[in-house]
This record gives structure tokens, C-alpha cells and sequence, in this order.
């Protein structure tokens, strides 16, 4: 064998450790990072999910308690207004039902 051919084959023998080594070490950085992001994310989750429950009961609670029915007077339909924004204000067709 000649002089370069053994270079080659120790420096083969000496990088693919260190290559290897190098790529495991961030692999296993990034994977802790990964870790770490989901345990936030499953803590906020669990956060979140207990108040969208909160919320429903409440909401629940309000939908299943009967309302007060009010009758609009006829008289207050007649004079109904809408305020509409400035770009809204060409009025295609109006509808009068007495």
C-alpha cells in the first residue's frame, strides 16, 4: 500500500466517528427541544380545554333557563331605522309591507 492510500484509510477511520457523533448530538438537541415545546403545548391545551368547558356550562346553563318573551309593539316597526356604513348607502330596492 502506499503512503496515501493509509492516509486516507485513517482519516476514514478517524472522520466517520466524528461525523456520526456530530449528527447524534443534533438529533438529540433537537428532539429535547421537541420535548419541551410539547409539554408547553399539552399544559396549554389542558388550560384551554378547561375553559371551553367552563364556558359551555355556562352557556348551557343560560340556554336551558327559559327567557322572558317581550312583545314589540306595531307601532315601533313602523319607524325602524338601519344605519348603514358610507360605502352601503345606494339603495337598490325598497320593500314597504303596511
Amino acid at each position: 500500500m502506499t503512503r496515501e492510500t493509509i492516509s486516507i484509510a485513517a482519516f476514514k477511520v478517524w472522520i466517520f466517528p466524528t461525523l456520526v457523533s456530530l449528527v447524534s448530538l443534533l438529533i438529540w438537541n433537537d428532539v429535547s427541544t421537541i420535548k419541551t415545546d410539547v409539554k408547553a403545548l399539552m399544559a396549554q391545551s389542558n388550560i384551554d380545554k378547561t375553559r371551553i368547558d367552563n364556558l359551555e356550562r355556562m352557556v348551557y346553563k343560560t340556554a336551558s333557563a327559559e327567557l322572558p318573551t317581550k312583545e314589540i309593539p306595531e307601532d315601533s316597526l313602523k319607524n325602524s331605522y338601519a344605519v348603514l356604513p358610507p360605502d352601503r348607502l345606494k339603495v337598490t330596492r325598497i320593500l314597504y309591507i303596511p
